[in-house]
């Protein structure tokens, strides 16, 4: 049985990690958003899909590892929480899966307070992005009409893009 309370801290501890991780990795895109550098950005996401992949593995396990633990301490379906287990445990076994748990509790507040603020400062960078696409197909739009006699428009001919046909 005890070996089944280690592994359980284990598979917490290595997610408890990946999650410490990611949440480094939002406060560096806060810091690359105000930036706004997109190859860094891109970079940082494709790590955070790696983290990410590998807590949904590591989670799958710790589901799986619970089950088999509550099974073995006769728990009913609905006390197959970390909380129950950890009332079944003993005293230092309980203590860890604690201080586990309250650290999993700040790290995802902390997650969700820099998720806000990235997502803000995301949206700020479209819609500043959308107003300066807004001000240059303004200016490249000229008159619908060309005046009496002329067959084309007088902007007819500009372009968003400096490219040659």
């Amino acid at each position: 049985m005890i070996d089944m309370w280690d592994k359980l801290i284990d598979l917490l501890n290595q997610t408890l990690e990946i999650y410490q991780a990611l949440l480094e990795l939002s406060r560096k895109k806060r810091a690359i958003l105000a930036k706004a550098k997109p190859q860094e950005l891109e970079m940082l996401t494709k790590q955070e899909e790696v983290l990410i992949l590998e807590a949904g593995k590591l989670e799958n396990l710790r589901l799986k590892h619970m089950d088999e633990l509550a099974a073995a301490l006769g728990l009913s379906e609905e006390k197959k929480t970390l909380a129950a287990l950890i009332n079944c445990a003993d005293e230092e076994t309980a203590d860890e899966l604690q201080a586990i748990s309250e650290e999993f509790a700040q790290i995802n507040e902390e997650l969700l307070e820099l998720n806000e603020i990235n997502a803000k400062l995301i949206q700020q960078s479209l819609e500043f992005i959308n107003y300066s696409i807004n001000i240059l197909s303004r200016s490249a739009v000229g008159p619908t009409y060309a005046a009496k006699g002329d067959t084309t428009p007088a902007g007819a001919n500009r372009s968003i893009l400096d490219a040659k046909a």
